[in-house]
Protein backbone atom coordinates (compact mmCIF):
# COMPACT_ATOMS: atom_id res chain seq x y z
CA UNK A 1 0.00 0.00 0.00
CA UNK A 2 1.48 3.47 -1.02
CA UNK A 3 2.52 5.75 2.16
CA UNK A 4 -0.05 8.84 0.68
CA UNK A 5 -3.11 6.03 0.90
CA UNK A 6 -2.71 4.84 4.09
CA UNK A 7 -2.51 8.53 5.71
CA UNK A 8 -6.00 9.30 3.46
CA UNK A 9 -7.40 5.86 5.07
CA UNK A 10 -5.97 6.98 8.59
CA UNK A 11 -7.37 10.45 8.14
CA UNK A 12 -10.92 8.95 7.33
CA UNK A 13 -11.22 6.92 9.67
CA UNK A 14 -10.65 9.18 12.13
CA UNK A 15 -13.03 11.68 10.70
CA UNK A 16 -15.68 8.62 11.02
CA UNK A 17 -15.00 8.32 14.63
CA UNK A 18 -15.00 11.85 15.35
CA UNK A 19 -18.69 11.69 14.05
CA UNK A 20 -19.62 9.65 15.95
CA UNK A 21 -18.08 11.20 19.01
CA UNK A 22 -19.98 13.96 18.65
CA UNK A 23 -23.20 12.63 17.57
CA UNK A 24 -23.32 9.64 20.23
CA UNK A 25 -20.78 10.69 22.68
CA UNK A 26 -22.25 13.66 24.65
CA UNK A 27 -25.69 13.38 26.56
CA UNK A 28 -27.95 16.08 26.74
CA UNK A 29 -29.43 16.21 30.39
CA UNK A 30 -31.14 19.57 30.34
CA UNK A 31 -28.49 20.96 32.73
CA UNK A 32 -27.61 24.10 33.00
CA UNK A 33 -24.23 25.62 33.71
CA UNK A 34 -23.92 28.51 36.26
CA UNK A 35 -22.69 31.74 34.97
CA UNK A 36 -19.69 33.06 37.27
CA UNK A 37 -20.94 35.81 39.89
CA UNK A 38 -20.97 39.23 38.64
CA UNK A 39 -21.71 38.10 34.90
CA UNK A 40 -24.73 38.56 32.84
CA UNK A 41 -26.47 35.81 31.08
CA UNK A 42 -27.28 36.30 27.75
CA UNK A 43 -30.23 36.28 26.08
CA UNK A 44 -30.55 33.18 23.63
CA UNK A 45 -33.89 32.25 22.24
CA UNK A 46 -34.63 28.25 21.79
CA UNK A 47 -31.52 27.11 23.71
CA UNK A 48 -32.77 26.89 27.05
CA UNK A 49 -34.75 24.24 28.28
CA UNK A 50 -38.46 25.16 28.88
CA UNK A 51 -39.52 26.58 32.23
CA UNK A 52 -40.78 24.50 34.89
CA UNK A 53 -43.09 26.75 35.78
CA UNK A 54 -46.70 25.51 35.17
CA UNK A 55 -49.29 27.92 34.10
CA UNK A 56 -52.76 26.85 35.93
CA UNK A 57 -55.20 25.02 33.50
CA UNK A 58 -58.22 26.74 32.62
CA UNK A 59 -61.17 27.42 34.60
CA UNK A 60 -64.21 24.87 32.98
CA UNK A 61 -67.28 26.28 31.83
CA UNK A 62 -69.64 24.23 34.55
CA UNK A 63 -72.68 22.59 32.42
CA UNK A 64 -75.77 24.23 32.34
CA UNK A 65 -78.65 23.27 34.58
CA UNK A 66 -81.38 22.81 33.15
CA UNK A 67 -84.15 22.28 35.66
CA UNK A 68 -84.35 23.97 39.53
CA UNK A 69 -82.54 27.11 38.22
CA UNK A 70 -84.23 30.30 40.43
CA UNK A 71 -85.67 32.56 37.05
CA UNK A 72 -87.53 35.81 37.11
CA UNK A 73 -88.72 37.36 33.77
CA UNK A 74 -89.13 41.79 33.33
CA UNK A 75 -90.69 43.05 30.82
CA UNK A 76 -89.01 45.43 29.10
CA UNK A 77 -91.86 46.48 26.74
CA UNK A 78 -95.10 47.93 25.71
CA UNK A 79 -96.77 44.02 25.19
CA UNK A 80 -98.86 43.34 28.13
CA UNK A 81 -98.00 39.86 29.59
CA UNK A 82 -94.90 39.66 27.87
CA UNK A 83 -92.96 38.87 30.97
CA UNK A 84 -95.47 36.76 32.06
CA UNK A 85 -95.31 34.76 29.08
CA UNK A 86 -91.29 34.09 29.23
CA UNK A 87 -91.32 33.35 32.63
CA UNK A 88 -94.24 30.97 31.94
CA UNK A 89 -92.20 29.57 29.20
CA UNK A 90 -89.47 28.36 31.52
CA UNK A 91 -91.47 27.45 34.25
CA UNK A 92 -93.14 24.69 32.19
CA UNK A 93 -89.56 23.21 31.48
CA UNK A 94 -88.56 22.86 35.21
CA UNK A 95 -87.02 26.06 36.09
CA UNK A 96 -87.78 27.88 39.13
CA UNK A 97 -89.83 31.82 39.72
CA UNK A 98 -90.10 32.19 43.58
CA UNK A 99 -91.89 35.52 42.39
CA UNK A 100 -94.08 36.58 39.60
CA UNK A 101 -92.81 38.73 36.68
CA UNK A 102 -92.69 41.84 36.73
CA UNK A 103 -92.14 45.72 34.48
CA UNK A 104 -88.64 46.31 34.14
CA UNK A 105 -87.14 49.65 35.40
CA UNK A 106 -86.21 50.07 31.77
CA UNK A 107 -88.89 50.47 28.96
CA UNK A 108 -88.58 50.29 25.24
CA UNK A 109 -86.40 47.44 25.26
CA UNK A 110 -85.33 46.11 21.67
CA UNK A 111 -83.57 42.96 22.01
CA UNK A 112 -84.40 40.31 25.10
CA UNK A 113 -81.44 39.97 27.43
CA UNK A 114 -80.98 37.21 29.91
CA UNK A 115 -78.66 38.26 32.69
CA UNK A 116 -76.92 36.29 35.68
CA UNK A 117 -76.47 37.15 39.24
CA UNK A 118 -72.54 37.76 39.63
CA UNK A 119 -71.61 35.98 43.17
CA UNK A 120 -69.84 33.32 44.57
CA UNK A 121 -71.77 30.90 41.96
CA UNK A 122 -71.09 33.47 38.84
CA UNK A 123 -69.85 30.59 36.59
CA UNK A 124 -72.86 28.35 36.82
CA UNK A 125 -75.10 31.24 37.07
CA UNK A 126 -73.30 32.49 33.87
CA UNK A 127 -73.61 28.80 31.90
CA UNK A 128 -77.37 28.60 33.50
CA UNK A 129 -78.09 32.29 31.75
CA UNK A 130 -76.38 31.12 28.48
CA UNK A 131 -78.06 28.01 27.99
CA UNK A 132 -81.39 29.72 28.82
CA UNK A 133 -80.36 32.34 26.20
CA UNK A 134 -79.40 29.94 23.65
CA UNK A 135 -82.29 27.71 23.81
CA UNK A 136 -85.42 30.10 24.54
CA UNK A 137 -84.44 33.48 23.31
CA UNK A 138 -82.96 32.95 19.89
CA UNK A 139 -79.32 33.62 21.44
CA UNK A 140 -79.99 36.58 23.40
CA UNK A 141 -77.29 38.59 25.10
CA UNK A 142 -75.87 37.11 28.25
CA UNK A 143 -74.97 39.60 30.69
CA UNK A 144 -73.58 40.12 34.58
CA UNK A 145 -76.85 41.24 36.61
CA UNK A 146 -77.77 44.96 36.30
CA UNK A 147 -77.89 46.93 39.44
CA UNK A 148 -80.58 48.86 38.73
CA UNK A 149 -82.60 45.51 39.21
CA UNK A 150 -82.10 45.14 42.58
CA UNK A 151 -84.97 46.61 43.75
CA UNK A 152 -87.21 44.05 41.87
CA UNK A 153 -85.43 41.07 41.74
CA UNK A 154 -85.05 39.19 45.17
CA UNK A 155 -81.81 38.09 46.30
CA UNK A 156 -82.31 34.41 45.29
CA UNK A 157 -82.76 34.83 41.70
CA UNK A 158 -79.70 33.62 39.75
CA UNK A 159 -80.88 34.08 36.06
CA UNK A 160 -83.01 37.33 35.01
CA UNK A 161 -84.45 37.64 31.59
CA UNK A 162 -85.45 41.21 30.45
CA UNK A 163 -88.22 40.47 27.49
CA UNK A 164 -87.62 42.93 24.80
CA UNK A 165 -89.86 43.51 21.57
CA UNK A 166 -88.29 41.07 19.58
CA UNK A 167 -89.51 38.20 21.70
CA UNK A 168 -92.70 40.19 22.65
CA UNK A 169 -93.27 40.14 18.81
CA UNK A 170 -93.62 36.57 18.78
CA UNK A 171 -96.27 36.48 21.30
CA UNK A 172 -98.89 38.67 18.69
CA UNK A 173 -98.20 37.08 15.80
Amino acid sequence: MNLSTGRILIIVALVVAGLAVLANGFVDTGDTVAAPAGSTTPSTSGSLPPSTTETPPATATPSPQTTGVLVMALNGTDVTGAGAAAQDLLVSDGYVAPQPPADAPVSGVKKTTVYYRDDAEAAQNKSDATYIADTYFDGAPVKKLDPSFTDVVPDSVTVVVVVGDDYASTLTA
